[in-house]
């Protein structure tokens, strides 16, 4: 079997493990965003009453463009929003470990996770992203196929 005949696969079992994880992660901060909101205090970048919006809005975006990700009219939508959220928590993650605070980044939840391995959470969102770029790109590259079929 070719590599190439691979990527469909890759694509698909990458675009699983995304959707899972943003999914996964949304739901214990949907049940509890008063826990959520002091994970997000803890970061030291937003105060308090910032931070709840944050605890409450996030949380059902992160649900929302997880979802996405399995859905093909909001894909490539959903794939950017990931991209750049996962961006996002990785500079906060890079911020935190340089300015040495020791907190649970609330990333699944405030109990799974009491303490912050910087190093591990930032190499798994790279993969995260590196997975969200493979979506993408077979995304893509499928549409343009089928664009260049219609013309």
């Amino acid at each position: 079997m070719k590599p190439l005949a691979l990527y469909p696969l890759l694509s698909l079992v990458a675009r699983l493990i995304v959707a899972g994880a943003f999914v996964l992660a949304a739901l214990p901060k949907i049940s509890d965003p008063q826990a959520f909101a002091q994970s997000v205090i803890s970061f030291q970048v937003i105060d308090g009453a910032l931070a709840r919006y944050v605890a409450i809005i996030l949380p059902w975006f992160e649900l929302i463009i997880g979802i996405g990700l399995l859905v093909p009219a909001i894909r490539r939508t959903s794939g950017a929003c990931i991209s750049l959220l996962l961006i996002i928590f990785i500079s906060l993650h890079a911020s935190a470990w340089q300015r040495g605070l020791d907190i649970s980044c609330g990333c699944f939840g405030t109990t799974a996770e009491p303490t912050t391995n910087y190093s591990l959470l930032i190499l798994r969102n790279l993969l995260l992203v590196a997975a969200t770029i493979v979506v993408m790109r077979r995304d893509f590259k499928v549409h343009s196929s089928a664009s260049m079929v219609a013309i």
